[in-house]
């Protein structure tokens, strides 16, 4: 044994390949391809009549189900003495009759609810007005069979074909007599039960679907010709009280095999419910039987051809292991830029993912050590930059040039000592503004520089601005980078309240939580629409657009996530003439 294995892994990979397909392909296609065929037939049918059975059972469970609800909606209605009550009614006139007919919904209401039912009648023995629903039962109608077997019947249920009153439409139909409280007969309920109902259950199934009342009248079929007619079909079964019968026929000159599954509705002493599927034998083996013609010729063709796609295997095989022994000479000398993968997921495929993951790992390794290096080195200098433009821009021109023009026009119409207050207060800001660093400093620091600012503006603006500062909390001992509240309040100034027309009120809401500290900045200025709120939340955090030239939103929040991480930073909601509302989220720092 060990020799013939040494001879086989001795022979070349072409003489090993031949065999393995001579073994494991050629000889097993013949054997499959005439099993198959031979088969084939015998698959289809079976498949064929599994899947009616099947269908047969769902629509059998629906069909039961549909029946004992309206059985259930025959047994509220008999069993309700509003309807005695209705029936036995002493009325005045025809209008206190409409009345009473229109005090007792319930028939509507059934037909709203359940789709189910396609109209309610009651066939009332006591001479009354006759609407859609109530309809009186004379001589000509007592007499007819219908009513005779509901009668007879003393209150039992009973399913049979039967016409609509008005309109004539044969329906599947339950009946059954119904007595007032001293069982004195009132009338005979009628529900009609909805062919759509009935459509919808049946369509299910690929092949034709009937419906039959005790083996004599077709319910339901897709062929209206056969509605309400007599199932020749149905008389070839055998002779047997199994619920489920499958039997052979010749139905409209051709074989056919009929499923036959029968359904006995609930408090039907006297009723059974057919439901039987014609599997045309004939039809379903059309096509089974041109493919079996032409297996033959499939399995010989397939033969030809998996020749020539042995030769084929041959020739790419050794031109992937060529591939891979190339990549990995490339890998050898360092060069790790290779194709991610080759043709095919076999083994060669996969010892060619191996290899590339392996380059790909030496590849991120050198750019941990060398080029992690100058990414750093690159984020640093970015740092900086941030910071030079944040302190470069600590002053708006704008403010500045509006508050020195307003104390030019006090010193000059005024002369009082508001110009002195004035200056005193944005020499104060501005010796605090140039003196920040990059390091925290605490949070009343930074909320006495806000509100210098908001008292100036104050002055500026007069009775057009009011603002207020809320703390809910102790936050005397919290620190914060400088200079991140008061560009997001000036920032609404500007662009929210100054525009504005009236009142401006401005809020700064300080909030102390478990595990950070929430700042919110909020006006009732023009705000904006959602296109420009939109714009803003996207360029939040892209810096390649931060001209430099003054404080804003963004270069708060890349502040903020430089000092702080990904996890905090802010939020804004704006709607157009409501205001903006900015929400800080800092970690909290002792």
């Amino acid at each position: 044994m060990k020799w013939l294995r040494r001879k086989i892994l001795d022979l070349k990979i072409s003489y090993k390949l031949m065999g393995v397909y001579l073994l494991v392909t050629a000889v097993p296609i013949i054997f499959v391809g005439v099993y198959l065929n031979l088969s084939m037939r015998n698959v289809v049918l079976n498949n064929a009549i599994f899947e009616t059975e099947s269908n047969l059972d769902k629509i059998k469970i629906q069909l039961e189900t549909m029946l004992n609800r309206i059985t259930d909606i025959s047994d509220l209605i008999y069993l309700n003495r509003d309807i005695d009550a209705l029936l036995n009614g002493e009325y005045g006139s025809t209008f206190d009759v409409y009345n009473a007919y229109s005090q007792y919904p319930v028939f509507d209401d059934y037909l709203k609810y359940y789709d189910e039912i396609e109209n309610i009648q009651f066939y009332m023995t006591n001479q009354m007005i006759t609407n859609s629903h109530f309809i009186y039962a004379n001589e000509a109608i007592q007499a007819e069979g219908w009513f005779r077997e509901a009668i007879d019947k003393q209150g039992k249920i009973s399913w049979i074909i039967k016409a609509e009153h008005w309109t004539g439409q044969q329906y599947l139909t339950l009946t059954r007599a119904v007595y007032d409280h001293q069982s004195r007969l009132l009338g005979v309920l009628n529900i009609y039960v909805a062919p759509d109902k009935m459509k919808e259950l049946a369509d299910v199934d690929t092949h034709d679907v009937y419906i039959i009342l005790d083996e004599q009248q077709i319910v339901y079929s897709q062929s209206e010709q056969l509605l309400f007619r007599y199932p020749g079909f149905i008389s070839a079964r055998p002779e047997t009280d199994a619920k489920n019968v499958l039997f052979d026929h010749h139905y409209r000159g051709e074989d056919v095999k009929i499923s036959l599954h029968r359904l006995q509705p609930t408090k039907a002493l006297t009723n059974e419910i057919q439901i039987a599927t014609i599997i045309p034998v004939e039809s379903l083996m059309e096509q089974p039987n041109e493919i079996f013609k032409r297996g033959y010729w499939i399995m010989f063709t397939a033969l030809a051809i998996s020749i020539l796609a042995f030769h084929i295997f041959i020739k790419t095989f050794h031109s992937r292991i060529n591939t891979l022994k190339l990549a990995m000479g490339r890998v050898a000398r360092g060069k790790f830029n290779i194709k991610p993968s080759i043709v095919g997921k076999d083994e060669i495929g996969e010892a060619y993912d191996e290899l590339y993951q392996t380059s790909q790992s030496i590849q991120k390794l050198i750019d941990e050590v060398y080029v992690h290096k100058i990414k750093e080195e690159r984020w640093h200098r970015q740092q900086k930059e941030s910071e030079f433009k944040m302190l470069s821009s600590q002053i708006n021109p704008h403010f500045l040039y509006n508050t020195l023009e307003m104390i030019r026009m006090k010193a000059i119409v005024n002369k009082d000592k508001e110009v002195a207050v004035l200056i005193q207060k944005l020499s104060k800001m501005m010796r605090s503004a140039l003196e920040r660093t990059d390091r925290p400093v605490p949070l009343i620091d930074e909320m006495d520089l806000v509100v210098t600012y908001l008292e100036i503006q104050v002055m500026r603006f007069g009775e057009k601005l009011n603002y207020s500062i809320n703390v809910n909390g102790d936050v005397s001992n919290y620190r914060v980078f400088p200079l991140l509240i008061q560009p997001l309040v000036e920032n609404a100034i500007i662009h929210g309240l100054e525009p504005k027309v009236g009142m401006g009120e401005l809020i700064i809401t300080i909030t102390e939580h478990e595990q950070h500290l929430e700042i919110d900045v909020e006006d009732n200025g023009i705000g904006m629409d959602q296109e420009r709120l939109d714009h803003i939340r996207r360029t939040l955090a892209d810096g390649d657009h931060f001209d430099g030239k003054r404080i804003g939103i963004r270069n708060v929040y890349q502040r903020i996530q430089l000092y702080y991480g990904k996890a905090y930073g802010l939020t804004i909601s704006s709607l157009v003439n409501q205001g903006t509302k900015i929400k800080v989220t800092l970690p909290i720092i002792e």
